[in-house]
């Protein structure tokens, strides 16, 4: 656990500090000099670095000109490849590793789980720890001692609390942290991967309270792999590429934008089907379409979604259900240049944002090999909806190319699918409704 004091992170600008962003990040750049002379070195100690200086050392930029705000309260969520600058971004904001150039500002205290196990001292017991990371955040013992009780019972070790820290699980240990770190009322709380640790138990207590945190005020930036973990409890994302922003925004729509790019980047080797030519004619739905002209788009258009429609199983267009019924997207794709590799595929998602079903010719490993220019295919997604009666929204998307040559469009909820049930069928308890069976038998004798 590694954790600052206000005074070690450069205060927010303006007189009402209420009402400034709870972080604020301007052009920040983190650059790791190679081949460094003492004179280059001096002269960056005395703030004369340059971009020639840059140029002639052979300087990484671990962080390259990223800039962007977090509110109050919000939970804000960094998301990318290993490399991608992530954790050296959240050590610049907790105050432990200083920026080559641009402004970092923070307002509050804060509480950073960073490295896992760090600001921990292995010889010292659990119980020591607890009273050493007060200390460090400047809380007096005799307070520590008025939380220590919430803050074992949340990590819930038993009798290790009194144990040598190094003989801990690193699961233990993320207890104890996490523990620590959310008693002492932190204005932002700074994650790094911490929470991929441990029992899926103490991961769902563990997002339980962050949410308590973050409704009662308290901002969140999180590092994670985890994009699962971004959608339902981000509002906002960014998404890091070798130091660069890619995209940043509303949650949903980043992971979406991220996800598509590392799967054209997987390595994954559908089998394509026939080319363009060897395709099986068929017209058009005769139901009315959906419209896409308002709604929200991702994506460069060089394959588009031209026209699409949401079908019941009898070809009849709409948007309610009754539980366990068909329902079938329809997305006729155009391509604006000659592409390869081509996929179409939709995503069903809850209140919550999560992705209750997904899928599409990428999933089915079978691609379409070709679109020539100005032409077009029509893909065709049947499913059924063997979910708990409600509300859902339906994305639309398409892709194509592998590396450099990749292209996509995605269009977000174009519709919202209303599943009910009737009264003699069968409740759904949880998410959706899984094929099962049930058996009750005597024993025998």
């Amino acid at each position: 656990m590694v954790a600052n004091s206000p005074a070690a992170v450069e205060s927010p600008l303006g007189a009402d500090s209420n009402a400034a962003p709870a972080i604020e990040i301007r052009e920040l750049t983190k650059l790791y000099h190679r081949n460094v002379s003492l004179r280059s070195s001096f002269a960056r100690g005395l703030g004369f670095g340059s971009r020639l200086d840059r140029a002639s050392n052979g300087a990484v930029a671990a962080l390259d000109h990223v800039s962007f705000t977090v509110q109050r309260g919000e939970a804000f969520g960094i998301i990318g490849r290993n490399g991608a600058g992530k954790s050296t971004l959240l050590q610049i904001v907790a105050g432990t590793l200083q920026a080559s150039s641009g402004a970092c500002r923070v307002n509050g205290r804060i509480t950073a789980l960073l490295e896992l196990g760090s600001g921990f001292n292995p010889e010292f017991t659990g119980r020591e720890n607890i009273y050493l990371a007060g200390a460090i955040l400047g809380i007096s013992r005799a307070e520590m001692e008025t939380r220590y009780e919430r803050i074992v019972a949340f990590a819930d070790i038993g009798d290790f609390i009194d144990q040598p820290v190094k003989t801990y699980s690193t699961g233990m240990m993320m207890r104890v942290a996490f523990a620590v770190a959310i008693s002492v009322e932190p204005d932002v709380l700074i994650i790094d991967e911490a929470l991929s640790v441990g029992d899926i138990l103490f991961q769902q207590k563990c997002s339980a309270r962050m949410r308590e945190l973050v409704n009662a005020g308290v901002t969140l930036l999180v590092v994670t792999h985890d994009t699962a973990f971004v959608l339902n409890m981000c509002q906002r994302a960014l998404w890091l590429d070798q130091g660069r922003m890619r995209y940043l925004g509303e949650a949903g729509a980043c992971v979406r934008e991220y996800v598509t790019a590392m799967a054209a980047l997987s390595g994954n080797a559908p089998a394509p089907t026939d080319d363009f030519n060897a395709l099986a004619t068929v017209p058009l739905p005769t139901a009315p379409e959906l419209a896409l002209a308002e709604k929200e788009r991702l994506g460069d258009g060089g394959v588009r979604i031209a026209r699409a429609w949401l079908l019941h199983a009898d070809g009849g267009a709409g948007s309610t259900f009754r539980l366990g019924d068909w329902a079938v997207a329809v997305v006729l794709i155009r391509a604006s240049r000659h592409v390869r590799g081509v996929s179409a595929g939709c995503e069903l998602r809850n209140r919550h944002g999560q992705v209750m079903f997904a899928t599409g010719l990428r999933v089915a490993r079978r691609l379409i090999a070709e679109i020539p220019a100005g032409k077009a295919c029509l893909v065709s997604i049947r499913f059924r909806l063997e979910l708990q009666p409600g509300q859902y929204t339906l994305d639309l998307g398409c892709g194509a190319g592998v590396d450099a040559d990749n292209t996509w469009d995605r269009v977000l909820n174009v519709a919202v699918i209303e599943v009910s049930a009737a009264s003699e069928q069968e409740v759904v308890h949880g998410l959706v409704r899984l094929p099962y069976e049930i058996g009750v038998s005597r024993v025998a004798g």
